[in-house]
């Protein structure tokens, strides 16, 4: 009971914790929590369970006890079959999100995040039978390290692939583009899943060659990440520009509102506690303000202009209410920087 009871405890918290770092990552426009529990759910349950269905059914014949199944079918089962049924399976939940919930994708960035915590639901119930299946506690904590430690963010990075190709395909206006890319991103993913899982085979010095393809990986998710963040805060910038010009709100609030640090916990050790959560609501609206304009110029709607009038005098009351604005703090005549610095032109020729 103890083995069971740690393979539960340390297959599936490490992942609860990763899925909320990302959410938390997402600064400036944050994911619904229950629509990131739903994605959770999808890859823990039905991603799980159909993708074992499928791989009882379509996987290589059972050897008897005793036998080891030939390298050909380990390589078949391993390589071939789990990452094109997982990777299908976990990218259904994907694909429901982009159908049933449209207006939450905004970006690439939400295509990688619902993408990646898909996958840690996967992961976590699969780490789950993995570490069930040691003998005793020392076994569960040397697996534990090596499935949730170093391999941890595996299924996050191969489901993460699929996101990012659907978020390209929703946002593309190339007709063809807006089929191919998701097929790109669940290609992608299926070949770095099918990768690892040969290199975890073949076992030996193929396990260091899986850590550095691994790794790279990883360090691949979290500069897309940063860069799509560093996009997202030029929207606000150029958004929340326009706003300042026309007096809704001051220009050190529209940058506190696209400043990382200071939409995150850390801000109450720089203006007080009080001043920082009364602050929340004023940063959240301008920031929801800025996002309304950005969906607005990609698909025209009635509804939203009456929602961006709506965030507008919402923000201008707030601006005005700010705790900081009220002590002295922020400056209404502080002018705002170009949200983009000035493109550089070369030097006319001279002339002969």
């Amino acid at each position: 009971m103890s083995v069971f009871l740690a393979a539960v405890f340390f297959g599936i918290v490490p992942m609860v914790i990763y899925a909320l770092i990302i959410w938390r990552l997402d600064r400036w426009e944050p994911e619904p929590l229950p629509l990131l529990i739903a994605a959770f759910a999808w890859g823990a349950v039905p991603s799980v369970f159909f993708a074992g269905i499928s791989q009882l059914i379509l996987g290589a014949p059972a050897m008897p006890d005793g036998v080891d199944a030939p390298l050909l079918s380990q390589l078949y089962d391993a390589s071939f079959l789990a990452p094109l049924t997982e990777e299908m399976l976990k990218g259904a939940g994907v694909v429901l999100i982009f159908l049933l919930f449209p207006k939450e994708i905004d970006s690439v960035l939400d295509g990688l995040v619902y993408g990646s915590v898909v996958g840690f639901g996967f992961a976590a119930v699969e780490n789950v039978f993995y570490l069930a299946g040691e003998e005793n506690l020392g076994g569960v904590f040397v697996l534990f390290f090596l499935r949730a430690i170093v391999f941890g963010m595996m299924h996050a990075l191969f489901t993460g692939l699929f996101g990012i190709g659907m978020a390209l395909g929703k946002f593309s206006r190339d007709p063809f583009m807006r089929f191919l890319w998701p097929i790109f991103g669940l290609g992608a993913g299926m070949f770095m899943h099918a990768l690892h899982n040969y290199f975890a085979t073949m076992g030996g010095a193929h396990i260091l060659i899986d850590l550095l393809t691994m790794a790279a990986g990883v360090v691949w998710f979290f500069t897309t990440f940063a860069f799509c963040l560093y996009h997202e805060n030029c929207w606000i910038r150029i958004q929340l520009a326009e706003e300042v010009n026309a007096g809704v709100l001051y220009a050190q609030q529209a940058l506190d509102a696209a400043n990382f640090w200071q939409r995150g916990p850390l801000s109450m050790f720089t203006h007080g506690i009080g001043n920082a959560w009364k602050r929340r609501t004023l940063l959240k609206q301008a920031t929801r303000l800025a996002f309304q304009k950005q969906r607005l110029m990609k698909s025209p709607d009635h509804a939203a202009l009456a929602l961006i009038d709506q965030l507008r005098a919402q923000v201008y009351a707030l601006s005005r209410a700010d705790p900081l604005f009220l002590s002295g703090a922020v400056s209404p005549h502080l002018r705002f920087p170009p949200p983009l610095p000035p493109r550089r032109t070369p030097p006319a020729l001279p002339r002969a």
